[in-house]
Order: structure tokens, then sequence, then C-alpha cells
């Protein structure tokens, strides 16, 4: 089996967005620890001896898995005709187009009973009520425009990505998190980023509300679709491919993928009983109607990246791919993540608790990364 590639050091001043726990005297002492551990052949914690207890009203059991909120085939349709859609045909009468040899329907996938219970009767009371949105279904012509929230993100993966994103969205919209170390400067370099909006404080720790700031801003720029993107995933070159036929239809107002966590480097992921995102879809490509009820739930981390009233829209969920590389540098890197987590949520309110101490697992489970299917 292919190693992982060496795990790079990072300095902890590299990203101010951790300074506060970049500089604890803990980090060095749990990295010597995890070292020592791998090198002595005993694990910290016995993954069979781990609950998976939640807390809170919207807990996840990943610490950044994206609440999906995705419907299934039998979604209510008196949810879409009160939308003003009477003239809406049901997936399965559309012509049969080349990307359907690649997609399946949340219908059929496992997680079914945790979709229909993410949107509570008061919530889809809110749906019902509009009736002159005007839906807009375009099958060509259909602009793509990426949002990203962004802190500290220089000397990283964001002007990687804003490359990829460069070469198969239209436009990019990005709301900076009061960044420290001209993270601003470096966005402002993409011909691309046609607005940057650029806050005086920041909003990191109430998560909902930059989230709808960053929704806010890019649907001020009249998008057909909107693709949510944090600063650090690349999407595989099938998806890159394969995007302006997802978008370029008439049949589903969103798209899900599959997310990978890279560990220790970009040649695997891992996957274990609390790393098993890949095994689910995130849908992170959303049409944008203008006039639609879109909000989000007031949770202040891991809030889902698209607004929870996507969830009444027809969908599909793909099998196209996407790189997390979120944890894919230093042990240092790792545990400083760590360190964040346990001082934003020490109890578990908004996280797995046990998910949390997972990260620092010196010998973790881990699968070569394949490109295509």
């Amino acid at each position: 089996m292919e190693k992982p590639a060496p795990l790079r050091s990072v300095d902890p001043e590299s990203n101010p967005i951790e300074d506060s726990t970049a500089q604890s005297p803990g980090l060095s002492a749990i990295v010597r620890k995890c070292a020592g551990t791998a090198r002595g052949g005993a694990m910290m914690l016995d993954p069979k001896k781990r609950s998976q207890q939640l807390n809170g009203p919207m807990v996840h059991r990943d610490i950044r898995t994206e609440t999906t909120y995705t419907p299934t085939e039998t979604v209510d349709r008196t949810y879409t005709d009160a939308l003003g859609n009477g003239d809406h045909t049901p997936d399965h009468a559309q012509p049969t187009q080349d990307i359907r040899s690649q997609v399946r329907h949340w219908g059929d996938s496992q997680g079914q009973e945790e979709q229909n219970a993410a949107i509570t009767q008061e919530e889809t009371s809110v749906i019902k009520e509009p009736f002159s949105i005007r839906r807009v279904r375009k099958s060509k012509g259909n602009k793509l425009t990426a949002m990203l929230q962004v802190r500290n993100e220089r000397g990283r993966y964001l002007e990687e990505v804003l490359h990829d994103l460069s070469e198969f969205v239209d436009e990019i919209v990005i709301v900076d998190d009061a960044s420290t170390d001209g993270t601003p400067d470096l966005c402002k370099a993409y011909p691309k980023v046609v607005r940057l909006e650029v806050l005086e404080k920041p909003l990191f720790a109430e998560e909902w509300r930059l989230r709808n700031t960053l929704w806010q801003a890019a649907a001020g720029t009249h998008p057909d679709w909107l693709l949510s993107v944090d600063a650090d995933e690349l999407y595989s070159s099938e998806a890159k491919k394969a995007i302006r036929t997802l978008i370029n239809q008439e049949y589903a107002d969103w798209f899900a993928f599959r997310f990978y966590d890279m560990w220790g480097g970009r040649t695997h992921y891992r996957e274990d009983d609390l790393w098993c995102l890949h095994k689910r879809h995130t849908a992170s490509l959303v049409r944008y109607m203008p006039g639609y009820p879109y909000f989000y739930p007031q949770q202040n981390h891991h809030v889902p990246r698209l607004p929870l009233s996507c969830n009444v829209l027809p969908g599909v969920s793909t099998e196209l791919k996407v790189q997390h590389l979120g944890w894919a540098g230093s042990l240092e890197d790792r545990v400083r993540k760590y360190l964040r987590y346990k001082r934003i949520d020490p109890s578990g309110e908004w996280g797995n608790l046990a998910h949390y101490e997972s990260i620092l697992d010196p010998e973790p489970r881990l699968i070569p990364w394949k490109e295509g299917p």
C-alpha cells in the first residue's frame, strides 16, 4: 500500500485563526504524546470503546459533517406547488441525460430517516407561505457562482482553491471573517472574485450569522447556481467536467457530492467509525431562486453550508468526489485544530466529543485516494 506523504512541519504562527490555541502550552506536549504513543504501539484511544453520544438539538456525528438536508423522491409536492411550481414535471418523466449514469437519488440511499427529521413543523410552515416566488429553471446559459467564507488562509490552501475554482465557475464571492494576515489581498488577485466583503469583527463564534452573511453577499450578484466551497476543498476532475451538465437542466434544484477527509497528505483519506463523511452525501450546489425563503439554523458551530429550507426542493446525490484538505497537514496542524474544537465546544454541545478525541489517533485507518470511481 502506498504510504502517505511525509508530514510537514507547520509554523504555529502561520494560521492566526488558531493563534489562541497555537500558543497553548499544551500543544507541544500533545504532539510529543501522540508521536511517542505511535512509536510505542499503544493506542491512546480504543475505537471500540468510543460512544456515539450526541448532545444538543442539531448535533452532527462528524466534526465537519455538512447536513445535506436532502429530500427523498417522495417529497411532498404541495410544498413545490405552493412555491409557484405547478408546471413542475416529476424527475422520472424528464428526458434521460448523460449525467444520469453518474447519479442516484437520495431516496435510494441510507440515512433517509435522518434527512426526514431535519426540518421541524414550524420551519416547514415558513416554506408554505409565499405564493409569488419566481422560480427560475433554465436548461442552458446558467451562471455558476462559488461562495467562500475565509479567515487567515494565507500560506494554506486558499490560493490553490481559488485557482482551481477559476477554471470552472463564472464568478466567486468571498466574505473575509476579519483576517489579520492579508488574506483579502490574496483574494483580490483573482479576476473572477467579483465581490469581497471584509468584516471588521469576526463572526466565527456565531457561524450561522457568518453563513447568512455569505449567502446574502452571493445572492446580491444575481447568480443562477451557487456552489458553497470551503477554503480547503478541491473538486475532482470528473466533478468539474460534469458540473455544467448538472446545472443546465430543469429537474433538480440541488446536487450533493461525496467529500473525502484527506489525512496527513493527499494520497490517503481517513475511514473508520467516526470518519466516514464520504459514505454519505453533502449538498453543496444549489439553484438560486429569487424570493425563496432561505434560512440557516441558529447554531454557533457546524452549520450546514446550504440553507435549511433547501431541504424541500428536489435534488440529486451524485458519486462525484471532493477532497477536503483540512486534515491533510502536519500533526501539529491537527493538534491545533483539536485544541480549538475543545476550546469552542468543551461540552460537545455542537459536535461529538469522541470525534474530537479521535483527531489525536496516532495510527488512523487510511485508504488510498483514487481520483476516479
